[in-house]
């Protein structure tokens, strides 16, 4: 006996025998096909970014209130002075704030072709930078400013109506030097 059936001898071998039940127990698992993503996903992922960008930049147009900050600090240190010609400086200060105030009172009325300037000197370079030209009025004027930590004195000078930008024109009428900090 050779172990073939008379009855099927001389048909062909069928190769893929059994190959339907191999595929069927496989463990091998199938990947199924990605799907694409939609386009409103993409709409959704832009329009988050954008938004982010709009509110990150709205942030950084709005003003910040130094004077503000100042008054809200614990550690506050406060110096006076008279203005010469009358008047008077207070200036604030916080150093955890990195910011300051400087409140002028009762200064004298000027010529109108002057005004009153509030000058920041650095520490490092006594460079003076214009913080502020302000006119005489019956309530007090508050300026704010930041960077506390790089400065040396405020200074307070009448300059021309049109401003000086470089620094005093004339003497000062009021220094202020920046306190330690607590």
């Amino acid at each position: 006996m050779t172990g073939t059936d008379p009855a099927h001898r001389g048909d062909e071998n069928d190769e893929d025998l059994g190959m339907d039940l191999v595929d069927a127990v496989s463990t091998e698992a199938e990947v199924p096909a990605r799907r694409p993503l939609k386009k409103w996903m993409f709409l959704v992922a832009a329009l988050a970014v954008v938004a982010i960008g709009l509110i990150a930049g709205l942030v950084n147009l709005i003003p910040t209130d130094y004077a503000a900050k100042v008054d809200r600090a614990s550690d506050q240190v406060v110096v006076e002075a008279k203005v010469e010609g009358g008047g008077h400086a207070v200036l604030t200060t916080s150093e955890k704030a990195d910011a300051g105030k400087i409140e002028l009172t009762s200064l004298p009325t000027i010529d109108p072709t002057e005004t009153y300037a509030v000058w920041l000197i650095e520490a490092s370079t006594d460079r003076p930078t214009l913080l502020a030209n302000v006119t005489p009025d019956e309530k007090p004027i508050v300026e704010g400013f930041s960077g506390v930590k790089s400065l040396a004195f405020v200074m307070v000078s009448v300059e021309p109506g049109d401003g000086s930008s470089t620094g005093p024109s004339d003497e000062p009428l009021a220094v202020l030097e920046l306190p330690e900090a607590k």
